[in-house]
């Protein structure tokens, strides 16, 4: 299976120290990918349901067993984005006296969703970090430049504010980030789309 940026680069995701490392190839079959015109990559096993209102602007790669729930509403994806495996993005809900009403979901540019997440935020601007098993809440509204820990829990209506870290569950301000936290994301995205190529993957190179 693929790996994102952070699994590439543990050390320099975490501690957000040191310039971004040139990580190795990862090569995919063209067989089980769908390039588009746009360079999005995506994974013939991932789910898109109602793909006529999914809208990828283009350069991401969405990752084997990831659910889009595009039949619910909208779901609009930015530039250089990347979701990992078994992730879900599902349209928030919204519910009113007479009825329940599905809420577009926008995800921003060179945003990280790790594997095994759900996300039912409104919106997720520009340059956002999510970890690996997080849950979402319904209607967040995630700000530029924030990071989200691994096995964070977003209650609902959570609004996380620019250059903050959160954690825990239910989740809350648990650090800072640095002003070049916008900078960092874009390299990470834009350099692990560079080396997500086509090909056949030698035994040093080879996703694990």
């Amino acid at each position: 299976t693929l790996c994102c940026p952070s699994r590439q680069a543990p050390s320099a995701m975490q501690k957000l120290k040191g310039a971004v490392l040139e990580p190795p190839k990862l090569y995919f079959d063209q067989k089980t990918w769908i390039q588009t015109k746009l360079g999005n990559k995506i994974s013939k096993n991932s789910l898109l349901y109602g793909s006529s209102k999914i809208r990828v602007l283009g350069k991401t790669i969405v990752e084997p067993g990831v659910i889009i729930r595009g039949d619910l509403a909208t779901v609009d994806l930015g530039k250089n984005c990347i979701i990992c495996e078994n992730s879900v993005i599902r349209p928030p809900d919204q519910r009113f006296p007479k009825k329940l009403v599905f809420i577009p979901l926008k995800i921003g540019d060179h945003c990280i969703i790790e594997r095994n997440s759900i996300i039912q935020a409104a919106k997720i601007e520009d340059y956002v970090q999510i970890g690996e098993n997080c849950v979402i809440g319904k209607r967040c509204m995630i700000s530029s430049c924030v990071k989200i820990l691994d096995d964070t829990v977003l209650a609902p209506n959570t609004v996380c504010p620019p250059f903050t870290v959160f954690g825990g569950s239910p989740g809350k301000v648990v650090g800072r980030l640095p002003p070049s936290f916008q900078k960092f994301c874009k390299e990470q995205t834009t350099t692990f789309y560079r080396n997500f190529v086509e090909g056949k993957a030698s035994t040093s190179s080879s996703a694990k």
